[in-house]
């Protein structure tokens, strides 16, 4: 089985809405049978302070708040199937990442960086075979 990583700084009022829509993620691909198996867990964690560092200063200017309540959790989704880690990671990255509207114009797609979002809530991801 794999573990598809995600430390992820939120308050934990909201952190189990995360886990929620990360369960819900991975159980439709179960269904869809792109995915034999699909469970999350996730805590609160205490990681390298270097990262915790970099998720408030991210979480504050996107958000324009301080990051005074929000607390690293981990979140933990064990798989087996996928035909790509890699892909089902940046797959479910998107539940923390708001979709963007893109112009259909190739010419200002160019510059795709300007069309960018901040995520919901501040992450890393790490993916253990």
């Amino acid at each position: 089985m794999a573990t598809i990583q995600f430390d992820i700084l939120v308050p934990p009022a909201a952190a189990g809405e995360v886990r929620d829509a990360f369960q819900r993620a991975l159980d439709i691909l179960v269904r869809r049978d792109m995915l034999t198996s699909g469970t999350v867990t996730m805590e609160p964690v205490r990681i390298d302070d270097s990262i915790t560092t970099q998720l408030r200063t991210t979480y504050e200017q996107n958000r324009g708040e301080p990051a005074d309540d929000a607390v690293v959790h981990r979140l933990r989704a064990e798989v087996e199937g996928a035909r790509s880690l890699n892909s089902l990671a940046m797959g479910l990255s998107r539940i923390l990442t708001p979709k963007a509207d893109l112009p259909r114009d190739p010419a200002q797609l160019e510059r795709e960086e300007r069309f960018e979002l901040p995520s919901i809530y501040p992450w890393v991801v790490e993916v253990f075979r």
